[in-house]
């Protein structure tokens, strides 16, 4: 990434902020800027052609071969319209993502082919530990979640996700700020200098993940990354086999949105890392251009699933079949939060009403 370094419009040599005219001033020529016309002059000269294209290139997906196909089946869930994916050997399943029990239908629908795939690293005895991990020093959880039988509602799913390419130029302005404090006998001192920053570079992006399944909830998915890309492999038919697969349902075109805002939040985070060494950083100016669509690819990702019900209300954990990072929101027991509360804050409230007595017995309230 590439800073930018002020310099003289007149001779190129170093520009210095001049404190008594407020402005960027030459040593060798004497000319001198504001900080607006510098700003200006630096944007025409790396002024970047934004990509305006709607479609991504190199989406040239690729159809099922014809024995991988005849072994597959496709079948929509009737409760939440998730499409699920999985070998035609399998007669009946329960969706994933609300636990519906749903009967295969015989007809297929077509889908592309995957290009890549990550194969499952986590079998399902580690994704159990996992989820009795997160159980552990939450008392407030109810006893339910933590039976045995509602562990063995966890499920193996290939979710699918879009791989995006973009180049992309940045420029960005900030205000920053040192503070220096010191004494003397009679007075405290606090000096503090104002430094107007600018980053400007260049990132590119490889495989930017993003999920193609209405049904699954995006934060989720986004939660348990990251997907280490140095298991992500050609796709074969053979992953497939004991687990099941989910069908993507929307095209990248639909998702461009999502692809950019997860980018622009990444481009702001590492410009703003570089500024380093002040008190305090505040953003003035941010521009992101993406400056080229790149190719976008179709790939598997692997996720273990659980949904649980509970007082009406179903509780969804997702762990990441490679890495083993889950999340999911745990209910709480009003009866046990009742009773926790008691238990921390009544002896709490007790030793401090023997504190205040003994004070006031003393004489010292």
């Amino acid at each position: 990434m590439d800073t930018l370094n002020y310099k003289c419009p007149n001779c190129s040599a170093g520009l210095t902020f001049d404190s008594k005219e407020q402005k960027m001033k030459c040593e060798f020529c004497g000319s001198t800027y504001s900080l607006e016309e510098l700003d200006k002059l630096a944007e025409q000269q790396d002024t970047v052609e934004e990509d305006k294209t709607e479609k991504w290139k190199g989406f040239e997906p690729e159809q099922w071969q014809s024995d991988e196909k005849s072994n597959m089946a496709v079948w929509n869930c009737p409760s939440c319209g998730a499409e699920i994916l999985a070998e035609k050997t399998t007669g009946s399943t329960v969706c994933p993502y609300c636990d519906n029990p749903m009967i295969m239908p015989e007809q297929f629908k077509d889908s592309y082919r995957p290009d890549y795939i990550i194969p499952f690293m986590k079998s399902k005895k580690e994704a159990k530990q996992a989820l009795k991990a997160h159980y552990e020093g939450k008392p407030l959880l109810p006893k339910v979640f933590k039976d045995e039988n509602h562990l063995e509602e966890i499920r193996a799913v290939y979710v699918p996700f879009w791989l995006f390419d973009l180049d992309t130029a940045g420029r960005f302005s900030y205000e920053a700020t040192k503070t220096r404090v010191w004494e003397d006998d009679d007075y405290n001192y606090t000096a503090t200098r104002f430094y107007h920053v600018v980053r400007a570079g260049k990132i590119n992006f490889r495989k930017i993940p993003v999920d193609g399944s209405k049904a699954i909830d995006d934060t989720m998915m986004e939660a348990i990354e990251p997907y280490e890309y140095q298991d992500l492999t050609e796709f074969n038919m053979s992953y497939l086999s004991g687990y099941m697969a989910d069908k993507y349902d929307q095209e990248p075109d639909e998702l461009t949105g999502r692809v950019y805002e997860r980018m622009e939040q990444s481009v702001k985070d590492c410009f703003e890392a570089s500024v380093k060494g002040y008190a305090t950083v505040t953003p003035k100016q941010e521009k992101v251009t993406v400056t080229n669509k790149g190719e976008v690819k179709y790939g598997l990702f692997p996720v273990w699933f659980l949904n649980t019900k509970w007082n009406g209300k179903t509780y969804s954990f997702a762990m990441n079949g490679q890495t083993g990072r889950l999340i999911g929101d745990l209910p709480v027991g009003k009866d046990l939060a009742v009773k926790y509360w008691f238990k921390c804050h009544i002896p709490l409230t007790i030793a401090m009403t023997a504190i205040v007595t003994a004070l006031r017995f003393m004489g010292v309230i």
